[in-house]
């Protein structure tokens, strides 16, 4: 081979070389002032949530203007998170000839939710026991749906749908239980400001907690409207 080829190859070889680490570099110092930003944004943001809460916060592209640690004068809000967690900030940034800059910036806030996830199939009407539930912790950005907080919103509910193992339970999902049978015997508490009534009724109608049912008082074969307020007790003000 030509000695003048093989000098040129070996130029070429350490030409393409330096290319690849100056690219390199270039992309460490490009994620280095992307972290700089994106960090100066995601604290603004945490600002309005309370510490305990675990928060995540995602960027789509970051402007060109902020990507070379601009002077940042101040951030604000535009459009605070939705339900989604979708807003937009607002960066004022000092340009050249100290001329203010506004830049916008969409991002996503991630919150970490304690989930119900059903561990076995369910069918419409089960009642959910403890042992048909597991606690998770994932992150949501979703808030159009809500998720019950205690394992106590969970149990004794029933479902209003059937749903397959590994569902997420949202309160939408969840129904109060019958607690009164209709034709079961009850008791009816009628009271007012200054006196209190118990009777024994029947109910003409099955109830949940919180409904308001047809009773019949036993004694005087009266029928009354009463709220379920427990199992066999139904409440009547006069």
């Amino acid at each position: 081979m030509d000695a003048r080829l093989l000098n040129m190859m070996i130029v070429i070889r350490r030409l393409m070389i330096m290319f690849l680490l100056l690219m390199l570099a270039y992309g460490n110092l490009f994620a280095q002032e992307q972290s700089f930003i994106e960090t100066r944004l995601t604290n603004f943001i945490k600002k309005i949530y309370d510490e305990s809460e675990e928060i995540g916060v995602r960027f789509g592209n970051i402007p060109a203007q902020l990507k070379k640690r601009p002077n940042i004068r101040n951030m604000s809000f535009v459009r605070m998170p939705d339900g989604r967690g979708d807003g937009l900030c607002l960066v004022e940034i000092e340009g050249k000839n100290r001329r203010v800059q506004n830049v916008y910036v969409p991002f996503r806030v991630i919150k970490k939710t304690r989930v119900f996830v059903m561990i076995e199939n369910g069918i419409r009407g089960d009642v959910i026991r403890r042992d048909s539930v597991a606690v998770r912790e994932t992150n949501l950005s979703d808030r159009r749906s809500t998720y019950p907080s205690k394992l106590e919103d969970v149990v004794g509910k029933t479902l209003k749908r059937d749903v397959p193992e590994g569902t997420v339970i949202t309160s939408q999902l969840l129904d109060n239980p019958v607690v009164i049978e209709k034709g079961e015997v009850v008791n009816i508490i009628a009271e007012n400001s200054r006196l209190v009534v118990r009777a024994k009724g029947r109910a003409l109608e099955k109830g949940k907690m919180g409904d308001s049912i047809r009773v019949k008082n036993t004694s005087s074969d009266r029928e009354v409207y009463g709220k379920v307020v427990g199992d066999n007790a139904i409440f009547v003000s006069f």
